[in-house]
């Protein structure tokens, strides 16, 4: 999968954001760590304090470097998804607010855990080393043992707000 073509069909989509206009030509794309344990990652190479400075007086953002986990080229919709997200924080986004995630979602929808092993992977990873490895219901005292990242908003047995 060439990435940068993915990018080429992605820059043109990107909300016009603080920084939209330089990504062409500011936004460069490395390669993470194959054990790193992110998906990808955005670097504004000047700093945060200059970042502060050139958003507040609308200037050019200086070089922006996106990082990709290599086995995103195994899942040509998670990467998609993935460098669409970068893309919107190299924009100007830099918060994981509602206005991101609609952004990536209408560009590049999210692949489902189930259709992806890259992130059945990582939720493997994340519940093996998580603190709480059940729940517990506070009214009826039900337990059972933790299968998602998210807590539960209900109790298995009697339904009751956990």
């Amino acid at each position: 999968m060439d990435v940068e073509k993915v990018l080429g069909e992605l820059l043109p989509q990107v909300p016009n954001n603080i920084f939209s206009k330089w990504l062409a030509e500011r936004v460069s794309l490395i390669w993470l760590d194959s054990d790193d344990d992110r998906l990808g990652m955005t670097r504004f190479e000047e700093g945060p304090a200059e970042l502060v400075r050139r958003r507040r007086l609308s200037l050019d953002p200086g070089p922006i470097t996106i990082g990709l986990h290599p086995r995103l080229v195994e899942e040509p919709e998670l990467l998609r998804h993935t460098l669409t997200h970068e893309l919107i924080h190299a924009s100007g986004e830099l918060s994981h607010s509602k206005s991101l995630h609609d952004a990536v979602d209408n560009i590049a929808p999210g692949v489902s855990i189930s259709k992806s092993p890259i992130l059945q992977e990582m939720r493997e990873e994340f519940l093996g080393s998580a603190r709480v490895k059940t729940w517990t219901c506070s009214n009826c005292g039900y337990e059972w043992k933790r299968s998602t990242v998210r807590k539960p908003l209900r109790c298995h047995k009697c339904a009751r707000p956990l």
